[in-house]
């Protein structure tokens, strides 16, 4: 599946444009950010710990698969490319060799 089918099936915006190939290193980062702080106000929702375990637990859906990442932001999440119409969004895509998964977080100011 492309990237821009992936994203309408999740219910995101389908412009290819909007997102970047990352590698697995940028992924937890960006994964561990959207889990553990608000978008809006920097606050934390959860540990480090336990964003990095929920993501741990979703990525063995991929085990054995070769994957690949594309996200609406980089490694810093301080600036991304709208994919919802929520004031303030951004997560990871996988794409795995046969099936795909979302982690995307939208939050209002």
């Amino acid at each position: 599946m492309s990237v821009t089918e992936v994203a309408r099936a999740f219910g995101l915006a389908d412009d290819g444009a909007i997102y970047r190939s990352i590698g697995s290193l940028e992924a937890n980062k960006i994964a561990t950010h959207v889990l553990c702080s608000d978008l809006a106000y920097s606050l934390e929702i959860m540990s480090v710990s336990e964003a990095t375990d929920l993501w741990r637990q979703f990525m063995a859906l991929f085990d054995g698969q070769d994957v690949v990442f594309v996200s609406n932001t980089g490694a810093e999440c301080d600036s991304w490319m709208p994919a919802t119409p929520a004031t303030f969004d951004m997560g990871v895509l996988v794409i795995g060799t046969t099936k795909a998964g979302c982690l995307w977080v939208e939050d209002e100011d």
